[in-house]
């Protein structure tokens, strides 16, 4: 029978309700000196973090933050911003994390789908639409946290009325099916449930936990409350730190880090750079993506007394789900694992009956992680969240969308989609968002997207489009990017357009995505050239550099490298790439600021005085990360 189901207590029974609130302020009581949080130079003690996070939740108290209502936390990954989260749950509001780079369209949705209170901010927020009561907006670069630890001293401690444990604690934000992203809700008593488990994998030992993620992932929480929750420290890297996996070694070596958290693209990366992760990492923890047996090696090679662990979850089913401590580098497929404790995985048919072992259906969630829904949509939240015939009266199951089959083993396998969901850099797409997202513009007719990855490489999205009145040409790549850029996440903007006449389709009248496939040009063919006459020659030589990284021409002077299908990997590549032309000149972390083709132009010419371009050897064809 394909139901594997975790308990409480070691005794079968259910633990009292806790709070991951309560939690973190016991620990800041038992150890006020110990380090709580590291980020961006920043360190704050858990007296220091306690006080700063009562001294913001006084302000956003003062500005309608209540139990119903939502906190957006719209700033740069910051010591202010975990202070954010941490003053929503005393004030009993819902947090949102929104960074400044997400679309304005992500803000726009959540002001309709909630009653939002508050928004942190770092700049003036756009005027959005439809909304008769804007939100305060809190301005957070006018905050400090000495300021805000000296108010949080005058603060009782039972200042906040209690909140029950049943309200939301935070909200977020995967991308939808229909073109709208959706907003999945989850109460403070499935967050305690999710972190309260964890120790048989993570340990209880003092600890520093790394997370390679940023606020707005999910994912970031597992690490971050389990850290608070036992008195361990948090270290986050700031953005620029995230960017560049050099500099993420270097923070968890000076740090002595000893767990990390990370996506499975993100830490092939980490592996494949020139400075080693230091051996005090006991324990590397990978989730968001499909972990491949090659990843695993190469950790065995690199970190060999590290443990590494695999986690699995959709948002809808708080944080992770499935967990699969002790990878081993000889087996041929790496399972998901099995469902922490008060956690039920059912693989059923599509008559919502069990499978036997060792067969695929869809993998069904249940038990006390399972999300209340999605926020002002009771209609997507019926859909998804099911009756569970096999527990009691109210009980739910999440039906994830994912292909699953059970092993020999016992531990459950993921064997693909049910649907057209793909994951990029570790975060959620819905093909059929994107395609909405394109066909909103005015001279496109109609636009499917498909996700194609070619062996040992990274996916990407490729965007097929026919015009908009028949005959006329399709808008320019770049154009599209634009557009889509206004609307949906960095990873869900296609890599590349491919104009066509018309849609071909299948026998059922729906898009032919294979017959698409045939479509897309094979490679970069080596007379690919973006350049426009008027580009110099270090220029028209670093666009055929580019366009042999990017695997497409369509670049102009000024297009960034991550907005044209530019990534973490793909930077190390581009590297070697540069340092083989023009040796020395560029280095790694630079390019995470030099991110336009003029920009690495320009500081090329200023380093070499001549314009390189002329004299440069041609750059290799056949490199591979």
């Amino acid at each position: 029978m394909a139901v594997y189901t975790g308990a409480r207590n070691h005794d079968g029974t259910d633990q009292e309700p806790w709070s991951v609130l309560a939690a973190f302020q016991r620990q800041a009581a038992r150890g006020p000196e110990t380090t709580a949080l590291v980020i961006g130079g920043e360190t704050l003690t858990y007296r220091e973090l306690d006080r700063a996070s009562a001294g913001l939740a006084r302000l956003l108290w003062r500005l309608g933050a209540r139990p119903g209502r939502v906190v957006c936390i719209r700033v740069e990954q910051s010591a202010i911003a975990v202070v954010a989260v941490l003053a929503a749950l005393r004030t009993g509001a819902a947090w949102a994390a929104l960074e400044p780079d997400l679309p304005p369209a992500r803000l726009r949705q959540l002001l309709r789908d909630t009653d939002c209170a508050v928004i942190l901010g770092d700049a003036p927020e756009p005027d959005p639409d439809h909304v008769t009561d804007p939100p305060a907006v809190l301005d957070a670069a006018g905050l400090t946290l000495r300021e805000l630890v000296e108010a949080g001293a005058r603060t009782p401690d039972d200042w906040f009325p209690p909140v029950p444990e049943d309200a939301p604690a935070y909200l977020v934000y995967t991308s939808g099916s229909t073109g709208l992203p959706k907003g999945v809700m989850v109460s403070r008593a499935q967050l305690a449930a999710s972190i309260g488990c964890r120790a048989e994998v993570y340990g209880t030992g003092p600890s520093t936990f790394l997370m390679a993620m940023r606020l707005s992932f999910d994912g970031m929480l597992g690490g971050m409350f389990w850290s608070f929750c036992n008195g361990h420290t948090l270290l986050l890297p700031d953005l620029r730190q995230l960017r560049q996996v050099g500099e993420l070694a270097r923070l968890a070596g000076e740090h002595h880090a000893t767990h990390l958290v990370v996506v499975p693209s993100y830490y092939r990366a980490l592996l494949a750079q020139s400075r080693p992760l230091p051996d005090s990492l006991r324990l590397v923890v990978v989730a968001g993506e499909e972990c491949t047996p090659d990843l695993v090696r190469t950790h065995h090679e690199r970190l060999p007394g590290a443990l590494l662990v695999n986690e699995y979850g959709p948002t809808e089913t708080t944080i992770s789900c499935v967990v699969q401590p002790g990878l081993d580098a000889s087996w041929d497929r790496i399972p998901i694992g099995r469902p922490w404790p008060g956690v039920a995985a059912r693989v059923l048919d599509e008559r919502l009956r069990e499978v036997p072992a060792g067969e695929p259906g869809e993998l069904y969630i249940g038990g006390a992680f399972v999300a209340l829904g999605y926020a002002g949509a009771p209609g997507r939240t019926a859909e998804r969240f099911v009756a569970d015939p096999f527990g009691p009266p109210g009980a739910r199951l999440y039906r994830t969308g994912d292909l699953a089959l059970v092993d020999e083993r016992g531990a459950l396998h993921y064997r693909g989609r049910t649907d057209l969901q793909v994951k990029i850099r570790g975060t959620r797409i819905e093909l059929g968002e994107i395609e909405g997202v394109l066909e909103n513009h005015p001279d496109v007719g109609q636009a499917v997207v498909n996700c194609e990855r070619a062996d040992g490489d990274e996916p990407r999205l490729i965007a097929f489009v026919t015009p908009g009145p028949p005959g006329a040409p399709s808008p320019a790549g770049a154009e599209l990017r634009r557009h889509c850029l206004a609307s949906l996440v960095e990873q869900a903007v296609p890599e590349l357009f491919v104009p066509v006449a018309r849609m071909p389709l299948n026998t059922s009248g729906k898009a032919d995505r294979a017959a698409l496939r045939d479509l897309v040009p094979t490679g970069v063919p080596s007379d690919a050239d973006p350049a426009q006459p008027d580009w110099t020659g270090d220029q028209r030589t670093l666009g055929r550099i580019w366009a042999a990284v990017l695997r497409h021409s369509d670049i102009g002077l000024d297009d960034n490298f991550f907005a044209v299908g530019g990534s973490s990997l793909k930077v190390i590549d581009l590297h070697a790439r540069l340092n083989h032309a023009w040796p020395g000149v560029l280095r790694m972390g630079e390019l995470f600021d030099l991110i336009t083709i003029s920009a690495q132009a320009a500081a090329i010419h200023s380093r070499l005085g001549v314009d390189a371009g002329r004299k440069a050897p041609a750059p290799p064809t056949a490199y591979e990360l």
